[in-house]
């Protein structure tokens, strides 16, 4: 594993997790016994086992558009560390969390990998934080290698920020996808804030652009907002979709083991 404070990006691991994470919206096709779910809140976890490392994916939302509609941005305190988080996203997590901590407790040899789209982006991000935080005080926990995630809404305020990058920034890509909609909610104004490294693939996709600038995003955002004028569509929602974060990675991945500044 890279050592933290190492920026760099695995465009052929962020695949496999991206496949993952499309493949985890029809469990019952997953050939691996390792699913956990509740039904009361709606939330799946799935648990691959790999020769040198584990990967946790958690299912994104079925339904986006009432999802966007019916969203909670209620904040809750972060019960593993500073700050405070969406109180959907931890009623989520916590549902699975005892079950999932208790699975992966005891296997030191391998690392672990968080993933999802969408919502089960940010369920991804906020699980590692939590099992980073239990890792600091439990030998037999193993340590969070790495956390990818596509297309996911913001978990925290400012103070959760700072507390998770703390530990796991250089450990963490988010893979936006042009002008996908659900990385910018919940809202700013919501004092909700990203944390980990942004990987923005711009439209037509090429190499990720890393942690761009505001005055850089408004500019590559400029020919999002011109193809939502001419196309008979929402753009932002298509932009969301699992198919479309796959197809950023159809090109030369070895391309895109390197970020572009």
């Amino acid at each position: 594993m890279n050592t933290p404070g190492s920026i760099t990006f695995n465009a052929r691991q962020a695949s496999l997790c991206c496949q993952l994470s499309a493949d985890v919206y029809q469990p019952d096709s997953i050939a691996t016994p390792l699913i956990i779910r509740d039904s009361a809140t709606d939330t799946l976890a799935a648990i691959f086992l790999r020769n040198t490392n584990v990967i946790v994916t958690f299912r994104g939302t079925a339904d986006l558009r009432n999802w966007l509609t019916d969203i909670d941005c209620a904040k809750t305190q972060d019960p593993f560390g500073p700050g405070l988080i969406h109180a959907g996203f931890h009623d989520a997590l916590h549902s699975v969390w005892h079950e999932l901590f208790d699975t992966l407790r005891g296997d030191v040899t391998r690392e672990i990998i968080f993933t999802g789209h969408s919502l089960g982006g940010a369920l991804a991000m906020l699980a590692a934080g939590w099992l980073a935080d239990e890792a600091k005080h439990d030998e037999s926990l193993p340590q969070v290698a790495r956390v990818y995630t596509f297309g996911q809404p913001r978990v925290g305020n400012s103070a959760y920020r700072d507390g998770y990058n703390a530990d796991l920034r250089d450990r963490t890509f988010r893979i936006v996808h042009a002008d996908d909609i659900v990385p910018r909610i919940p809202w700013l104004l919501g004092s909700y804030r990203h944390a980990g490294h942004e990987a923005f693939f711009p439209s037509p996709p090429s190499v990720p652009l890393l942690d761009l600038s505001w005055p850089r995003k408004l500019l590559v955002d400029v020919p999002g907002l011109i193809r939502e004028f001419y196309c008979d569509r929402l753009e932002f929602l298509d932009d969301h979709h699992i198919n479309n974060y796959l197809g950023l990675f159809s090109a030369n991945t070895q391309e895109q083991d390197a970020f572009a500044a």
